[in-house]
């Protein structure tokens, strides 16, 4: 079934709570969710990056998919990601996903070989012709090494299922291309906390966003700022929340992430391998720099 309406707001890349035996642990992500819902999440992305895909197994990541799925109840819709770097784990997977009840997949650009332009044309067209989603196109080319051209944007639009994109490229003449080529046949949508109200004010109509996952109501403010024309206001609660961005990238997502909401909502902190959890020296940082967001969380929540 396609999307009831374009992607747009802020959707949360959310992690994958663990047990010690490596088990979802699904009342884990039933709090999250619901605490995201209540904050004004508009999507909820499992499997990601930030969801530890190429850590988890074909059974944890089922598991996830169908524990936000139950989670979400249909209030937002559920974008797993598809981090494969081939196509055949990927269409499988998708499958799956979207007969666990998936509404979208988000599907990185293919990694490891590199391809050109046109590789990477045919390859979402030979998945969109195998998989019944709607597909929002995942470029992040500082993980993958495959940068895509604005043209290359332009014509996924038209040879596939490409509703929406996470843009992750930090280079901002690009991104203003790939609007400008592709904005008004999808939704472009920031993946980059440090830069994100730029992204805004070029023409993202939202986000996917990791940190969302501890600060919603101030990513939906800056948001509601850069559509309203304030964009000073919007550079100035960016600035504000700029050190909880730092200190929750200053080592590899998910960790910091997962240690935060371990802190202050009780989530399973445990990451997989070859992650690390938190360093201690980061534990101690946090408290300092979310505390005071927190609070004034909970105020906008009142």
């Amino acid at each position: 079934m396609p999307l009831s309406t374009p992607l747009a707001g802020i959707i949360t890349a959310i992690p994958t709570p663990v047990d010690d035996r490596g088990r979802v642990v699904h009342s884990a992500v039933v709090d999250l969710v619901n605490r995201l819902i209540a904050g004004g999440a508009t999507g909820i992305a499992p499997l990601g990056g930030t969801g530890e895909f190429t850590a988890l197994s074909t059974s944890q990541r089922m598991a996830m998919v169908e524990a936000t799925v139950e989670a979400c109840g249909k209030r937002v819709p559920v974008i797993p990601g598809v981090i494969f770097p081939g196509l055949a784990d990927a269409v499988e997977a998708g499958n799956a996903y979207m007969r666990a009840g998936a509404d979208a997949l988000m599907l990185v650009t293919p990694y490891y070989y590199r391809p050109t332009q046109n590789g990477i044309v045919d390859y979402f067209k030979r998945y969109s012709d195998s998989v019944d989603s709607e597909l929002v196109l995942y470029e992040i080319p500082y993980r993958t090494g495959v940068e895509l051209t604005p043209d290359t944007v332009s014509r996924l639009a038209d040879v596939a299922r490409v509703v929406a994109m996470k843009a992750c490229n930090r280079d901002l003449a690009q991104q203003l291309g790939v609007m400008r080529a592709a904005g008004d046949r999808m939704s472009i949508l920031t993946g980059e906390e440090d830069v994100a109200p730029v992204h805004m004010a070029m023409g993202a109509v939202g986000g996917v966003l990791a940190t969302s996952n501890l600060l919603p109501r101030h990513w939906n403010r800056i948001l509601r700022h850069v559509r309203d024309g304030e964009l000073p206001a919007a550079l100035a609660l960016h600035a504000r929340i700029k050190p909880a961005i730092d200190v929750l990238f200053a080592e590899p997502n998910p960790a910091p992430i997962k240690a935060a909401l371990n802190h202050f909502h009780d989530f399973p902190d445990s990451v997989l391998s070859p992650l690390l959890p938190a360093s201690d020296a980061l534990k101690r940082r946090l408290p300092e720099v979310l505390e005071p967001l927190l609070a004034s969380e909970r105020r906008m929540g009142e």
